[in-house]
């Protein structure tokens, strides 16, 4: 399928005039601490939007340096018992799949019903496949009080967004069978072995993925008419595979795959535009884009990323402070416990209203 036509003269304009339409000219940023892109925006953001982020991991370090620009993000501030999920405070409802976003935004409209076959019972406690995979087991009454908590509170903020920030993630999707619905992450060794039917691996493709982004967009428009998009993918690799490929391979197909969907999403509508994050990431040196593990991306390269959309998005230029919402947090228990209980938003707005300024902060006065 042709994405895109243009007659040839303008197409030779184009590679003329174009500020970084030639390979040559871009060989000295891949030694340069973070590539610059060249990128025009669909459209501009009020500086008062409501934000809500949703997907990888990746979601959740834009937020972070969102709300050090003092932005209005509406996916922050949530419920989180440090014995339920001791990283960081909403890092349990990243969504790794188009699927599972679907999920969370469909319910939002019109909630799951909630009975004992939702959840993976394990020996000790259930399990909600649609949050990290990494969350221990509870109870089920709690279970299903968090899962109401999520729909009816958290993600229904998505109703006064005027602005989802959506980051794709994998293209490896788990989906059962005994609830006919896609989660977000893959079950046990143990619950895949005891019950050998329930569930698959499917491995998804560009239709696939662009199929899904239409019906979140579709969803989204419905509670909030005249909600902007911005999708991106997220430049955090794969920290496994299960396609039995070689884990560098099966990334590259999955970042390739969601690339290539998110492009086919944004071109189709004048209120979704892609923003290069994956892109900058990517093309940068490892060493200084990526934390040791070869796998995080550092803060810093995080914050040059969130300089471009500000500059981009809202005409802002200006550099983040020198703060880390994790230390502040880690180095201020009573702080944390507040965040956590949902009382604070942020480490970020504690310091702010405490007076904090734009220099280092790490132990609250």
């Amino acid at each position: 399928m042709v994405t895109q036509k243009t007659a040839g003269v303008a197409a030779w304009a184009a590679a003329i005039g174009g500020a970084a339409t030639r390979w040559s000219d871009r060989v000295e940023q891949f030694s340069a601490d973070v590539m610059e892109v060249a990128h025009q925006p669909k459209f501009m953001l009020a500086s008062d939007a409501g934000i809500f982020c949703i997907g990888s991991c990746f979601a959740r370090n834009i937020e972070e340096h969102l709300i050090y620009q003092e932005m209005n993000l509406l996916s922050r501030r949530i419920f989180s018992p440090k014995d339920e999920w001791p990283r960081r405070t909403n890092g349990f409802v990243n969504k790794f799949t188009t699927h599972s976003i679907r999920n969370e935004i469909e319910w939002a409209q019109q909630p799951p019903v909630l009975e004992e076959t939702f959840f993976e019972e394990r020996a000790n406690g259930y399990i909600d496949l649609q949050l990290s995979p990494k969350m221990p087991p509870v109870e089920l009454e709690r279970a299903i009080e968090r899962r109401t908590y999520l729909t009816h509170e958290y993600f229904a903020r998505l109703r006064d967004a005027s602005v989802v920030i959506i980051t794709l993630g994998l293209n490896e999707v788990w989906f059962d069978k005994a609830s006919n619905r896609h989660v977000n992450g893959p079950p046990s060794f143990y619950a895949a072995r005891r019950e050998p039917g329930r569930y698959e691996l499917h491995i998804t493709d560009v239709a696939d993925n662009l199929a899904e982004l239409e019906e979140i967009r579709r969803l989204l428009h419905a509670l909030s008419p005249g909600v902007q998009i911005v999708v991106t993918v997220s430049p955090v690799p794969m920290s496994e595979t299960f396609s039995g490929r070689d884990v560098v391979i099966a990334n590259m197909y999955s970042k390739s795959t969601l690339r290539a969907a998110a492009e086919q999403f944004a071109q189709a509508h004048p209120d979704v535009d892609y923003f290069p994050s994956y892109d900058i990431v990517a093309s940068s040196p490892r060493p200084k884009a990526y934390e040791a593990d070869c796998l995080h991306v550092s803060d810093e390269t995080v914050g040059r990323v969130i300089q471009c959309f500000l500059r981009l998005y809202l005409g802002l230029d200006r550099a983040p402070p020198a703060f880390s919402e994790l230390d502040y947090l880690e180095a201020n228990p009573e702080v944390e416990a507040a965040v956590r209980r949902g009382e604070l938003a942020s480490g970020f707005e504690h310091w702010r209203a405490q007076g904090g300024g734009r220099g280092a902060a790490v132990k609250a006065a």
